[in-house]
């Protein structure tokens, strides 16, 4: 299988499409090289938060260490603007001058990110950002992420929000240049990562449908201040997450997107453009098997997993978007506690685990079932030519991430976090090696089980 990196789709059709639709950008460059084939290899991918990370003894170095013990050749990286500028809160409203400026030492931190995960084999880099900056009606202190009703009129609050989010953007994407691939957002098709007043009072469908017009919004001014500091980057649409009704909303979803795109009508402001390509060089979303549960409590269908997502895809080729690629930016299985095996509390196993203040420990038939899905789901992928890589979520578990999306968040890592009283570091499960196995990865994953 054959799989193409975008950087010279991305860096051609900036050069004739942004013409088309009167974008500021530089068309007078030589015509880049063409583009590079490479194996499948770049299937092969991991994603973890490291900045403000809630894993228990989180070290950047380690993890870096153990994603190239895997053999993983992609890596998804969590950009976040709490990092990225001192003050961020719910409260601010930052001028246009203060988003134009990163923090020296978040440069600095994401540069280290970068550097550590490339040395250890990682061949692309794809970075993450929800950056929502608030404005007077919404630093109302409430946690989310808060943007104005979408307003179009001239001088509207929403336009000057999105004037705000194209300033951090391009500030963003200058002070991380080593970044391959931007994705411009994470799940912002669903309320929960996309929070625009008066959603509360919207039914389901409505937010849906208001949702798609602001999204389109976002993806036009975000791709274009990346490409005004970045030509070279590939710019993917934000990570769609399975809502509603599942993979089939994805599909949905994405129609909704370029029926606005080819509308004429898009995006808000004076200047309109029916080109996808200036929107988006590729396409990311999220495809967990909703249909068994992310917990994979049975045995799943990886051919009607399959048909799920190759129907999303049909959408892409229906609007001549078919040579396009796609990004799996989170895709992974967690286990209930149903699945673990209860334990006393003086249980000293290395495999012991602390969740809602119970012990458990792994159950082996629950761990060896994850471990040959893994492989199962990884068979499949590489019959779908147009994944360009697969972020498997996530390398560590995360007994924090109950406090904010329940105990299902914990078990999706790959390696169980730290238990000082113990003396257990981060310790592999068996998907980890099921992972290594399918990856080709050689290093030693016990090299930091012990403390």
């Amino acid at each position: 299988m054959i799989r193409k990196l975008c950087a010279f789709l991305a860096a051609l059709l900036v050069a004739v499409t942004l013409v088309a639709c009167n974008t500021a950008q530089d068309s007078d460059k030589p015509d880049p090289d063409p583009g590079t084939e490479v194996g499948e290899s770049l299937l092969y991918g991991i994603g973890e938060p490291f900045a403000g990370s809630g894993v228990e003894g989180f070290n950047s170095e380690k993890a870096s260490s153990l994603i190239g013990a895997l053999g993983a050749k992609t890596f998804r990286l969590w950009v976040t603007p709490q990092t990225l500028y001192a003050g961020w809160n719910q409260t601010t409203v930052f001028s246009d001058e203060s988003l134009s400026s990163i923090d020296k030492n978040a440069r600095l931190l994401y540069q280290t990110y970068v550097d550590q995960i490339r040395k250890n084999g990682v061949e692309e880099i794809t970075a993450m950002g929800n950056f929502f900056p608030r404005m007077p009606s919404t630093a109302n202190g409430k946690e989310g992420n808060f943007i104005p009703a979408r307003d179009t009129s001239e001088g509207s609050e929403y336009m000057q929000f999105l004037h705000k989010y194209y300033v951090i953007w391009k500030a963003v994407a200058a002070a991380m240049p080593d970044v391959d691939v931007w994705e411009m957002g994470n799940e912002t098709n669903q309320v929960t990562f996309l929070t625009y007043t008066g959603y509360e009072k919207d039914s389901t469908e409505t937010q849906f449908e208001k949702l798609a017009d602001i999204n389109v919004d976002l993806m036009y001014y975000a791709a274009k201040a990346i490409r005004e500091v970045n030509p070279d980057a590939v710019t993917l649409t934000p990570g769609l997450a399975p809502a509603y009704e599942g993979i089939p909303s994805l599909g949905r979803f994405m129609e909704a997107l370029y029926e606005r795109i080819e509308s004429g009508e898009f995006p808000a402001g004076e200047e309109k453009c029916s080109d996808a390509d200036v929107y988006f060089d590729g396409v990311a979303w999220h495809p967990y098997d909703t249909v068994n549960g992310i917990s994979l409590t049975k045995e799943p269908d990886a051919d009607a997993w399959k048909e799920a997502n190759d129907a999303v895809f049909q959408v892409m080729k229906e609007h001549g978007d078919g040579d396009k690629e796609v990004w799996f930016t989170e895709f992974g299985f967690t286990m209930p506690v149903e699945m673990l095996d209860a334990a006393e509390s003086d249980c000293t196993d290395m495999d012991r685990y602390l969740i809602n203040n119970k012990y458990y420990t792994l159950n082996d038939d629950s761990e060896q079932k994850h471990a040959d899905w893994l492989k199962l789901y990884f068979d499949t992928m590489k019959d779908m030519d147009y994944v360009h890589t697969c972020h498997f979520f996530r390398l560590n578990c995360s007994a924090h991430d109950a406090l904010w999306n329940g105990v299902g968040e914990v078990m999706f890592g790959l390696f169980l976090e730290p238990d000082y009283d113990i003396g257990r570091g981060f310790y592999p499960r068996e998907k980890a090696f099921a992972l290594q196995k399918i990856y080709g990865g050689k290093g030693d994953l016990y090299q930091f089980a012990e403390l």
